[in-house]
């Protein structure tokens, strides 16, 4: 790997951030709040160490409305919250009493904090001793000031926000043990291809342009899936908006219509009993001959999608 020494440099530094999850998850603290900018694995570094821990926590992704973060903590009253992209809640009022409350400190030193929430019927409280961790691409001060001081007072802040050659050198380590069932030495190719038209396009690269848009595009090509070229298909991501085609394209309408044929045969199939009541339906929905079907079933057969 060229860039171990950053790699290196990378896994020092976010040993601090798998500390302050271990103190949310020993009670040590009460809540860690990180942030930085998006695809910098901040979401598998909290999680994957959470999981290391074997703690069974609970995952919030979204959007949250105050009595949906009420309900959270009330189910998981004793264990660990991540709330993962839920920026929108710092926003509500209500909400951020609700997370004051949870992150605060009893002054008997009992560990635990008392989480009100007022409904038409009454108060209704709960006696919460886990810990909360909040994940976000925003700082603190992309909120209201009230929210700075407030979670500041109550959790750990870290800004997590890795140099670009350590994102690089994150995206060499990943592609030399294989993403996604795609080889070690396909997802290096990919991983330079994307890391050199980032570079060209002045583009800061992230694992989740890797992992989940660039390999995605490379599956898709291999498997037979698309007519332009995965490389192309990156390029397009990046520039988000259609390219002009550096490599051959595939007709694919052929094969398409083949495979829509197949998955009509397969439901027909499946759904009657009846050879002549297969094939009136066959002929109704697309109009072509017994043997056509036969055809297809037998495809299928040999696909192993029908017994």
């Amino acid at each position: 790997m060229k860039n171990k020494h950053e790699y290196d440099k990378l896994m020092s530094q976010i040993k601090v951030v798998k500390d302050r999850v271990r103190g949310v998850v020993n009670g040590t603290y009460n809540g860690m709040y990180l942030h930085g900018r998006a695809g910098t694995s901040k979401t598998h570094t909290v999680c994957s160490t959470l999981d290391t821990l074997a703690v069974n926590y609970a995952y919030s992704n979204g959007h949250l409305t105050p009595i949906g973060l009420f309900d959270l903590i009330s189910e998981n009253r004793d264990r660990v919250i991540v709330l993962d992209d839920v920026s929108a809640i710092f926003n509500q009022p209500i909400a951020l009493q609700l997370l004051m409350a949870a992150l605060g400190s009893r002054h008997d030193e009992s560990g635990g904090r008392y989480v009100r929430y007022k409904t038409a019927k009454g108060d209704v409280v709960v006696d919460f001793t886990g810990g909360i961790i909040c994940i976000s691409n925003l700082p603190l001060k992309g909120h209201h000031n009230e929210i700075l001081s407030a979670l500041n007072d109550r959790v750990f802040v870290i800004n997590f926000e890795p140099k670009d050659e350590q994102i690089i050198a994150l995206l060499e380590m990943l592609a030399s043990k294989g993403v996604g069932g795609v080889a070690a030495k396909n997802c290096q190719t990919v991983c330079r291809f994307l890391v050199n038209e980032c570079k060209l396009r002045d583009i800061r690269p992230t694992v989740r342009l890797f992992v989940d848009k660039a390999i995605k595009d490379f599956q898709l090509y291999e498997m037979g899936g698309s007519e332009t070229h995965w490389k192309d298909l990156i390029v397009s991501n990046l520039e988000q908006q259609l390219v002009e085609l550096q490599h051959p394209t595939i007709d694919l309408s052929r094969e398409e219509q083949v495979e829509a044929e197949r998955r009509i045969a397969l439901d027909i199939y499946l759904n009657f009993e009846e050879p002549s009541e297969r094939i009136n339906n066959w002929k109704e929905r697309i109009g072509k001959s017994q043997a056509a079907f036969y055809r297809r079933v037998s495809e299928l057969k040999k696909e192993g999608r029908l017994p």
